[in-house]
């Protein structure tokens, strides 16, 4: 992780340097209200699956932008995410409840496309998002009850606790997502930029770790990825030199 970590920022500070001179720079903070899912759940090789539910989370930021020309520029955030998933169902007349949260440190450099008039502009914005996992935990209650049994599933040597809460050892530190931006930047006051719009990603890797990669009850494994949309808001602070 830690070298991924570096070369990101070495892709960030080669990226940034030329552009530093250029038409416009900003600032700033924003935040995240979403909707999250786990894609394939990974339920331990018990016999069923379980209906999903709606999961919401939030995620926040710092920021900074860099734009080249009147239209194009790149944007740099660095912030934290909770995603994850929820799952209720009944499995022979037992009702099985899971709350899964997965916490992340989020640095997404993403290509920003911009048009409109002096006040307004529509955006869109496309690019890589790095997600370096902080801690992973779980409710899962079997009744209303911690299910607190263990399990071996199929081709497992040791048996899995199926309830423990802490579980970040279960997932990979390390998640690379596709990530989606569409909005509007609009200037409230002199040099300061209102940006509301929503966002989505896609994760591309597993994001369970290896020992956790295991068959379901159809005896296929079927990898884990993350994904989101949400609704987010921001306030920017651009920087009084240049010309858009």
């Amino acid at each position: 992780m830690k070298k991924t970590l570096s070369f990101v920022i070495f892709a960030i500070l080669f990226v940034a340097g030329p552009v530093m001179s250029q038409k416009q720079v900003y600032f700033g903070v924003s935040g995240t209200w979403l909707s999250s899912v786990i894609i394939n759940q990974n339920n331990y090789g018990l016999p069923f699956e379980m209906d999903y539910k709606l999961a919401f989370g939030t995620s926040a930021n710092v920021n900074i932008g860099f734009d080249f020309s009147k239209h194009a520029g790149l944007k740099l955030e660095i912030g934290y995410a909770k995603l994850g998933q929820k799952y209720q169902d009944t499995y022979k007349d037992t009702t099985y409840t899971r709350d899964i949260n997965l916490n992340y440190l989020q640095i997404p450099l993403l290509f920003k496309y911009r048009t409109g008039g002096n006040v307004a502009k529509f955006y869109l914005m496309v690019g890589p998002q790095f997600n370096f996992l902080l801690s992973a935990t779980q409710k899962y209650y079997k009744y209303d009850e911690i299910f607190s049994e263990n399990f071996t599933p199929t081709g497992i040597t040791k048996p899995i606790l199926i309830g423990q809460e802490t579980i970040t050892d279960r997932y990979n530190s390390f998640d690379i997502m596709g990530r989606l931006d569409l909005g509007v930047d609009i200037i409230i006051v002199k040099h300061l930029l209102l940006n509301i719009g929503v966002t989505m990603a896609y994760g591309f890797t597993d994001i369970n770790a290896t020992d956790f990669q295991i068959k379901d009850h159809t005896g296929n494994y079927n990898p884990s990825h993350n994904a989101y949309a949400g609704f987010n808001v921001g306030v920017n602070y651009l920087l009084p030199f240049g010309s858009k």
